[in-house]
């Protein structure tokens, strides 16, 4: 019998994002913030700043994090305060393009009018914060900018300041992992060595049954949790399989 392919709720743009104000519900909205989009590319890395630096930022969306969307932005002096405005993306000497942030989902990054990209102040000297509003009104941060490199400024002859990606322990120890592992150990019998690669030996062995193990972030397990209890998916195979048929029909 053939399977039934599970349908997923339909992808609405809101039609208030290209200016974006709150959608109207009796309650007022809270910032909310989220990284899923966020990276560390060159021009707009931490590999430069220090742990003060990071602390003002938490206290900039903390600070946010009170307020009402909606007071926020539609006040005047509330925006000239946090220096927000859309990124002129024909700015003199801008060291990146829309186009570039090839990691955020096609929907939004190739939709300029109803997700335009935006910046606020973390302070005057500390630099901004870079990102968009999604349909549930929440700001996904995509880049953090310590150095004002995303607009280059006249005051500054439009000069940008190099910066580049800062590793996290994680990804530092998981290199020097593999860098092991690719080395040549001067006894030949490594043990170390070879239950690194049996490891991954497991993983493929695994693979080759059809069984693959993912990681996935809070936000979408939070996401597929509410597709499982809603009924549109019965379990991860369905939302695997509707992500297969969608890339394949793109093609």
């Amino acid at each position: 019998m053939k399977q039934m392919k599970p349908v997923l709720p339909a992808f609405a743009p809101n039609p208030n994002a290209q200016h974006p104000i709150p959608s109207k519900t009796n309650t007022p909205k809270k910032w909310t913030f989220s990284f899923r989009f966020w990276k560390q590319i060159e021009y707009f890395g931490l590999d430069k700043t220090d742990s003060a630096w990071m602390v003002s930022v938490l206290e900039k969306l903390q600070v946010l994090s009170q307020e009402n969307i909606e007071s926020v932005l539609c006040s005047p002096e509330k925006k000239k305060y946090w220096r927000y405005h859309n990124i002129d993306w024909g700015q003199k000497n801008i060291p990146v393009q829309r186009a570039d942030l090839d990691w955020i989902t096609d929907t939004y990054r190739d939709n300029p009018e109803d997700y335009p990209f935006v910046q606020f102040q973390i302070s005057k000297s500390l630099g901004r914060v870079i990102g968009f509003w999604d349909d549930k009104d929440t700001f996904n941060i995509v880049l953090l900018d310590p150095y004002h490199n995303m607009q280059p400024s006249k005051a500054y002859s439009y000069n940008v300041d190099p910066c580049g990606p800062l590793s996290c322990d994680y990804t530092t120890l998981l290199a020097a992992i593999d860098s092991l592992a690719e080395s040549d150990c001067e006894r030949k019998s490594c043990e170390i060595r070879y239950s690194y690669l049996d490891i991954n030996s497991r993983s493929k062995q695994l693979e080759s049954f059809g069984v693959y193990i993912v990681k996935m972030s809070d936000e979408n397990r939070d996401l597929y949790a509410d597709l499982k209890e809603k009924g549109h998916v019965k379990n991860i195979h369905d939302v695997l399989m509707v992500g297969i048929d969608g890339l394949i029909e793109g093609l």
